[in-house]
């Protein structure tokens, strides 16, 4: 592969781009799109692709680098490898759980641990794919402009991929204004790594580093020599960010995996890749925590990914996504993958994906072309003290029932909305978040087994899974209307628990202009303010408040009653559309 270098300097602020020096091709530059998704969240991505990270003022997965500075000039067919089952793929991988020696003993130097993962270290250039607009710099947060000044400098953002330098100069070199440009070198919009799983070629990497782009180069060096080749996709896994590419290649150096599930807090970890494409380097830290969930890195559109991550501070910077993470003794133990930074740059907090949860997607991946998961039909919600002491836990783990979907395998075994699940197969948890990853790793049509507590008793529920539909999440909450949208009915204010929310008793009318069937008995809420805090809760107009904490409700009179109470929350059960739900509300 030609290799173009430039020289780089920083001054007022800015980053500049000299002209390249010993190369073929002109020099180039890259910088960042930015665009506002909210006041809390961020979309920063190459000009030429949709290689980004989403983050909230805060998280910047490490997919892209700032910086591309090797160029390809094409590339060569490649091969579509043969159909291979996940049995077949497994037993062609170098696994070894042994666990850690005791600590206590003093580790002079870890070239060995290195020595025994860099050959497998891949680094890989993503070239292609879908680009995004790019906003001017007033649509910008005031507080944050200036950490985009810092990139490109106080005339702003770049509005389109044409204000970037594509190869040659403007009008090429002959003086004549309209003269042709010499044709463009195909240049890669991010730069990731990877590590070689199997010896003909298998390489796991982030999703995000080669998910959407139309052609990846895998750069390989063995003993000094450095190859380049064009990988292919095998699967890719966007919830958990997990991603399998291959190259025709043979008696490649392969990784050792590890057990993830052995990891403890305080565990030393490396981490090697290609930080702004300085390839092969390796940084070294410790297992900072582990099962790290809810950081809202992973996703895909509006659904949540699926987040367990190993916090390391190792150092990890752009271009690191997708190498190893590995233990002591050089076995993988997980996929760097994001860091938390407010400038961009490592701070000591980085996640990886544990190479156990990652294995079981790329098996499903080469087995079945996709991640089938199982789904309970239920919609959760977490228990803060005041709640966890409302159904009688002792502490805040457990994840509330508050939406059991019709036809579901959950409504079939018998869980009801209100319901507090307490572990799963004998296995904690600790709050919504943990029993989603519990049964999305759970294939369908397996038996499952939950402990929920429900009237203050615990018991045991049998659930047969089914299959999660599409790539939406275990329990995904429904969008709220505006509001008003039936309007033109009239009610009393409930100011006193809902602010913004204004019920009627149920009466032929109410039921007939609501579609509330006959058997069902409340108040209904017949207006909605949608800047109301019931709003943003997920309250709809037309729902039925069935139960106040508890107690059966049949007129607004009553539920004013019952809510007249010191409990700090109050428990409203609700009807919509033919499913019940649970709504908790805090007073204060």
């Amino acid at each position: 592969m030609r290799e173009s270098r430039v020289d780089l300097s920083w001054e007022e602020g800015r980053l500049n781009v000299a002209e390249e020096r010993f190369c073929v091709y002109n020099s180039f530059q890259q910088s960042l799109n930015v665009s506002v998704i909210g006041s809390a969240q961020l979309r920063i991505l190459n000009p030429y692709s949709n290689m980004k990270t989403t983050t909230r003022l805060t998280h910047i997965l490490t997919a892209a680098g700032l910086l591309t500075l090797s160029v390809s000039p094409g590339f060569a067919d490649i091969k579509s490898p043969p159909k291979l089952a996940a049995g077949e793929f497994h037993s062609r991988l170098l696994t070894d759980a042994t666990p850690l020696p005791d600590g206590g003993q003093l580790q002079m130097s870890y070239a060995t641990v290195v020595e025994k993962i860099l050959p497998s270290v891949v680094t890989i250039f993503a070239y292609g794919g879908k680009g995004e607009e790019t906003p001017e710099i007033e649509d910008i947060p005031p507080q944050l402009r200036p950490f985009f000044y810092r990139f490109f400098g106080e005339d702003g953002i770049p509005d389109t991929e044409d204000d970037q330098p594509r190869g040659g100069q403007r009008g090429g070199g002959n003086g004549r204004r309209n003269a042709p440009e010499p044709e463009a070198p195909l240049k890669p919009n991010g730069v990731g790594s990877g590590f070689i799983v199997s010896t003909d070629g298998y390489i796991m990497t982030n999703n995000h580093v080669v998910g959407e782009a139309d052609k990846i180069e895998a750069v390989v060096e063995i003993n000094g020599v450095t190859r380049t080749y064009v990988a292919k996709v095998i699967g890719t896994d966007p919830l958990t960010d997990v991603a399998l590419i291959k190259i025709d290649a043979t008696g490649l150096p392969q990784a050792t995996l590890g057990d993830s599930d052995k990891l403890r807090v305080g565990d030393i970890v490396l981490a090697a890749g290609a930080p702004m494409e300085l390839n092969r380097s390796v940084t070294q830290g410790i297992v900072s925590a582990l099962g790290r969930s809810g950081m809202n890195i992973v996703r895909r559109g509006r659904t949540a990914g699926y987040e367990d991550f190993i916090q390391t501070d190792a150092s990890i910077n752009p271009g690191n996504s997708g190498g190893p993470l590995v233990d002591a003794l050089g076995r993988v133990v997980g996929i760097n993958t994001a860091i938390l930074s407010r400038s961009g740059m490592n701070a000591g907090i980085g996640f990886a994906i544990p190479v156990n949860m990652a294995m079981r997607i790329v098996e499903d991946l080469i087995d079945n072309g996709s991640v089938r998961r199982g789904f309970l039909g239920i919609e959760l919600e977490d228990l803060d003290r005041e709640k966890a002491e409302m159904f009688g836990l002792q502490d805040q783990g457990g994840a509330l029932v508050r939406r059991v979907t019709d036809n579901s395998p959950a409504k079939e075994a018998g869980v009801e909305v209100g319901d507090v699940v307490t572990a799963l197969d004998g296995l904690r948890v600790d709050g919504s978040a943990k029993l989603r990853l519990i049964v999305s790793a759970r294939k369908p049509g397996t038996e499952v087994t939950m402990t929920v507590l429900r009237d203050g008793q615990s018991m045991p529920i049998k659930a047969k899974l089914g299959e999660l539909p599409g790539s939406g999440p275990v329990a995904q909450t429904e969008e709220s209307s505006n509001g008003f949208g039936r309007g033109g009915v009239t009610g009393q204010n409930m100011a006193e628990i809902l602010p913004g929310v204004t019920v009627q008793n149920l009466t032929p009318a109410t039921r007939e202009r609501y579609d509330v069937p006959q058997e069902i008995t409340g108040v209904i809420v017949t207006k909605l303010d949608t800047e109301s805090k019931a709003a943003a809760m997920g309250m709809e107009e037309g729902d039925v408040i069935m139960n106040v904490n508890k107690n059966p409700v049949r007129a607004v009179g009553e539920a004013r009653e019952m809510a007249k109470t010191n409990e700090k929350t109050i428990l409203l059960k609700v009807y919509r559309a033919g499913d019940t739900m649970l709504f908790m509300v805090n007073k204060n």
